[in-house]
């Protein structure tokens, strides 16, 4: 097959429209066909985010959640690392995810703030909202919002009341998937969520087309999705970042970090996509002195690395529990500063 390029879901909103080469060929596939196809060719070459919908690659960010001294959130500074994030060159972003701060997000700040980061991206990079909640119901209630709002996608973790049962589980997505034709992706956080079930759901919501993988191991995972998913499923990983090029080198087709480093993340995929694999691992490796400084920090680490490039005014978290760094924490990423500052992009 040659390259092509995906201009967008034709009229129907039931095919993809594929533009060959640099013929003006159009060609139309469904769902199954088109992705089916892609895994056979080993991966279609994507323009930009802003010019394609689907199917989606690359650094896919989970914005963090600015508040006031007050704790209320920061509705400017928000829609600062919105723009922060399109100028970054990231491939599309996620709000709200568990590095967002979910949990302590009420109801009707979901809803106004996630319009808010829809309407910062302006369509120029894919957005994904956050679905997920304690119960199919509230769950269904976000799925509508999203579609409403004019986002692009949707992400949703398991039910958030630590539900291992698959029964429940299948119910809870399938309610999702029901709710809205949007397309969505499923972050894996139970081990209940196993690639064969993940495999076998593909075939109940054709809207389920991406997983964001986080069960150990996540690279063997990546292996299975790739030679057992027959392209149904993209499989794209989170944990940081911190095995990103071993999951690429694996079939994962996208990674999703903290906000702090994007352009870090987007240049790292866009270099190991273009072949320039020795200058892709030499950042990597240079990304990795912030992944382990937030293994010991928490998130409040993206927040304060936000802070520094000028997008957030404070780093407060309404879980005060989690404010964990100390002087020596500011010193080192002091020091990692000075090595990424070159590859800044914004």
């Amino acid at each position: 097959m040659p390259r092509a390029r995906i201009a967008a879901w034709g009229p129907d909103e039931q095919n993809w429209v594929i533009e060959e080469g640099d013929a003006e060929v159009s060609t139309q596939l469904n769902r199954r066909e088109f992705l089916g196809t892609m895994a056979a060719a080993g991966g279609l070459a994507l323009s930009t985010a802003s010019a394609v919908k689907e199917p989606w690659a690359g650094a896919f960010i989970i914005m963090q959640t600015p508040f006031l001294e007050n704790l209320e959130v920061d509705g400017a500074s928000l829609m600062r690392e919105a723009d922060f994030l399109v100028h970054c060159g990231v491939q599309g972003m996620v709000w709200p995810a568990g590095a967002g701060e979910t949990q302590e997000l009420s109801h009707d700040e979901r809803v106004k703030f996630a319009r808010m980061v829809v309407e910062g991206a302006r369509g120029r990079a894919p957005v994904l909202i956050g679905v997920h909640a304690p119960n199919k119901f509230e769950a269904v209630d976000y799925a509508r919002e999203a579609e409403r709002m004019g986002a692009d996608g949707m992400l949703a973790m398991s039910q958030t009341d630590g539900s291992n049962d698959l029964s429940i589980l299948t119910d809870y997505f399938t309610a999702i998937a029901n709710a809205s034709k949007l397309p969505l992706c499923i972050q894996v956080t139970s081990p209940a969520l196993t690639v064969d079930f993940l495999i076998d759901l593909t075939h109940k919501l054709p809207t389920f087309r991406y997983v964001k993988e986080e069960q150990e191991p996540v690279p063997e995972r990546v292996s299975r999705y790739v030679k057992e998913a027959n392209g149904l499923l993209v499989p794209m990983t989170g944990g940081g970042s911190r095995n990103f090029l071993n999951e690429m080198a694996r079939g994962s087709r996208g990674t999703m970090p903290g906000a702090g480093f994007a352009d870090i993340q987007a240049e790292i995929w866009e270099w190991y996509q273009a072949g320039k694999k020795k200058e892709a691992r030499d950042l990597f490796a240079k990304m990795l002195m912030m992944a382990v400084l937030e293994q010991h920090t928490g998130y409040v680490v993206q927040k304060e690395i936000l802070r520094r490039r000028g997008i957030f005014e404070t780093v407060v978290m309404r879980n005060t529990r989690k404010f964990s760094m100390d002087a020596g924490d500011l010193h080192e990423l002091d020091e990692i500063f000075e090595v990424l500052k070159p590859y800044f992009r914004v």
